[in-house]
C-alpha cells in the first residue's frame, strides 16, 4: 500500500505542477494580448492621422497640407511626398478638402511593423472655373498603409488608395 501511495502523491504533485504552469502561461499571454492592445490603438491613431491629413487639403493653407504628411510618414512616401509641388489648378479653383475615419482595422501586427486598412469619407469643394460655381463632391474611399516604427513612433511607409465611390455629388 506504501507504494501506491507514493505514485499517487507524484502524479498529484505533476498534475498540481502542471496547474501552476496552465495559469502562468495564461496570464503571461493575456498580458502580451493587452500589451498588444495598446500597441495596435498607436497604431490605429498613426493611420488615421495619415489618412486623415491626406485627405484634407485647403488652398488658402498650400504648405501645411505637406508638412502634416512628412511629420506623419517615412521612406518612399515620405520622399514622395517632399518631391511633390501643389497641384496650381488646386489654388486657383480654391479646392478644399475634408476626410475624416470611418474605420480602422489593423490587419498584421508587430512590434516593428504593421499594416493597416482604413474607410473614410471625403468631402471635395472646388469653384468650377468655366461657370464660377461651387462644386461639392462626397466620396468613400477604402486605404490600405503600412507602418513602421521609427524612433518609438509609428509612421507610414507605405499607402495605396484601393478604390473610391461617389457618396453624393451636388452643384450649388
Amino acid at each position: 500500500m506504501t507504494g501506491g501511495r507514493g505514485v499517487m502523491l507524484i502524479l498529484g504533485g505533476l498534475a498540481a505542477t502542471l496547474l501552476v504552469i496552465a495559469i502562468v502561461s495564461g496570464w503571461q499571454g493575456a498580458n502580451r494580448l493587452r500589451g498588444q492592445g495598446e500597441g495596435m490603438g498607436e497604431v490605429e491613431e498613426a493611420a488615421r492621422l495619415f489618412v486623415e491629413a491626406y485627405g484634407t487639403f485647403d488652398f488658402r493653407e498650400p504648405a501645411a497640407y505637406s508638412e502634416r504628411l512628412l511629420s506623419l510618414s517615412t521612406g518612399d512616401v515620405h520622399a514622395a511626398i517632399a518631391a511633390s509641388q501643389v497641384d496650381p489648378s488646386a489654388l486657383g479653383q480654391q479646392q478644399t478638402m475634408t476626410t475624416d475615419t470611418v474605420s480602422i482595422q489593423v490587419t498584421a501586427y508587430s512590434d516593428t511593423e504593421a499594416t493597416v486598412s482604413a474607410t473614410s469619407e471625403q468631402t471635395r469643394r472646388a469653384v468650377e472655373s468655366a461657370t464660377g460655381q461651387l462644386r461639392e463632391q462626397r466620396l468613400r474611399q477604402h486605404v490600405t498603409c503600412r507602418l513602421v516604427r521609427v524612433d518609438g513612433r509609428w509612421l507610414v511607409a507605405e499607402f495605396r488608395l484601393r478604390s473610391e465611390e461617389p457618396i453624393q455629388n451636388t452643384g450649388r
